[in-house]
């Protein structure tokens, strides 16, 4: 079997380790790549998969919503988030799924029942994270008409972007967007003001990115990408396979690559 992950940049992509382990432990020949896809490209490359090249893939930025028009069809979590990043097959269908928002509402489980949330960014990630949310949501991005539209679409609010935004009406603060990231990992989306919120970043690598270092400083408690990312692969790789992954070996084995990297 062949899968891949596309985007670009794509090259710090931890999924071909993870989803690897988890073909070997489950006894299965296959393989898993990362290639770096640039928008022009997109349409050719999903005409690839469409030749049974790949058995399936996954999707991440700046793809999310744009591989959205070569596809057959959504499955529901992914029609109302606007954006893919798992593809596979069903038949002869190409279906888009998304699987970051279950991903990380099960990850925030494990530490929180959330009431009122702060989403920064309004990208894919976030399109996908809002509608699992408990409880009221606010959204805020740089752009300041596509946080409303977001936040509207999915029938929450919208805060005007601030970096020192007032943090005490939230008992969760997630950052989706990319900010934290190679090459710009001694940046921030925010300062934290006072405030007693759980704070999240879907950024996994690096971990801790500076706003989960700073939260730790302030004596906040955090959750890192690295749940998410495991739980919401487990997901696609059930989808590419049919066999439930073992979460814990997946934990495991991106946490320690992460420790010597």
């Amino acid at each position: 079997m062949q899968f891949a992950v596309i985007g670009h940049p794509i090259a710090h992509s931890l999924s071909p380790m993870l989803h690897e382990t988890w073909l070997k432990a489950a006894g299965l020949f296959g393989c898993y790549t990362t290639l770096d896809v640039e928008g022009d490209g997109l349409e050719a490359f999903v005409q690839k998969v469409r030749k049974r090249q790949f058995d399936g893939i996954n999707v991440t930025i700046p793809h999310k919503s744009a591989i959205i028009p070569f596809l057959d069809r959504l499955e529901p979590a992914a029609a109302r988030a606007g954006a893919v990043n798992t593809v596979y097959w069903d038949g002869e269908e190409l279906v888009g799924a998304n699987t970051d928002g279950t991903g990380f509402a099960r990850a925030l489980a494990t530490r929180t029942n959330a009431k009122n949330s702060l989403v920064i960014g309004a990208g894919g990630a976030a399109r996908g994270i809002i509608p699992m949310l408990p409880g009221h949501v606010t959204v805020m991005n740089r752009t300041n008409q596509t946080a409303e539209q977001v936040a509207a679409e999915f029938g929450q609010s919208a805060v005007p972007w601030s970096s020192t935004l007032d943090l005490t009406p939230y008992d969760v603060v997630i950052n989706t967007t990319s900010v934290g990231m190679a090459p710009a990992i001694d940046q921030t989306p925010i300062e934290l003001t006072a405030t007693a919120a759980l704070i999240c970043d879907i950024i996994y690598r690096p971990t801790p990115t500076r706003l989960l270092r700073e939260a730790t400083a302030n004596g906040l408690d955090t959750l890192d990408g690295v749940l998410m990312f495991v739980l919401q692969a487990a997901e696609a790789f059930e989808r590419f396979t049919g066999h439930k992954p073992d979460i814990a070996l997946g934990e495991q084995v991106i946490r320690k690559q992460l420790e010597e990297s």
